[in-house]
């Protein structure tokens, strides 16, 4: 037996799917726990885009060798763009430092929250960028550091407006609530 490897029965099915060509989805996508999605083309959700994101222990993949557009965003898995990344409303990224959301070239999103996930991208163009990590003032001097409770309402936030009900805020995008006080 390999060192860190499950013991025989216990593997974890990974879903693997190749889309070639443009991939255009009317409403809200969400992939599935231990799913793969290679996109080599634009992708296009016109809801709201969210990866697995509930848990450490389950995650999803998502590459798209070419542009990824969406209202809305939620990413908590490795989410990998080779061209821009355009989010029309919000981009919420959060992880457990496993994972990265990697853009080759734009990032741009109305509103960014940024709660711990690993972020890399060529330039950046947010309206409104809020985050728990005081180096991203480096990147957008105006950012809102920490202060999540006089940005956000009461119901997404978890002990003492000191971080953020991700859930919540998914149902939320999801039914097209507003998330900024």
């Amino acid at each position: 037996m390999f060192p860190g490897r499950p013991p025989a029965g216990r593997f974890r099915r990974i879903h693997f799917a190749l889309r070639e060509g443009d991939l255009e989805i009317d409403g809200d996508f969400a992939l599935e726990a231990n799913e793969v999605l290679i996109v080599v083309g634009n992708l296009t959700v016109k809801g709201c885009l969210s990866d697995a994101f509930q848990n450490e222990d389950d995650c999803s993949k998502l590459y798209v060798l070419g542009d990824l557009h969406a209202r809305d965003l939620v990413c908590g898995s490795e989410v990998r763009v080779t061209g821009n990344l355009t989010v029309a409303n919000v981009l919420y990224a959060n992880s457990f430092d496993m994972d990265t959301l990697a853009v080759g070239q734009k990032l741009s999103a109305r509103v960014f929250i940024e709660e711990g996930h690993q972020v890399e991208f060529k330039s950046l163009a947010v309206d409104t960028l809020i985050t728990d990590d005081e180096t991203w003032r480096e990147v957008v001097p105006a950012a809102v550091v920490g202060d999540f409770a006089s940005v956000l309402p009461d119901h997404l936030l978890g002990q003492d407006g000191r971080f953020i009900l991700s859930e919540a805020l998914h149902q939320d995008l999801l039914t097209g609530r507003p998330v900024l006080r």
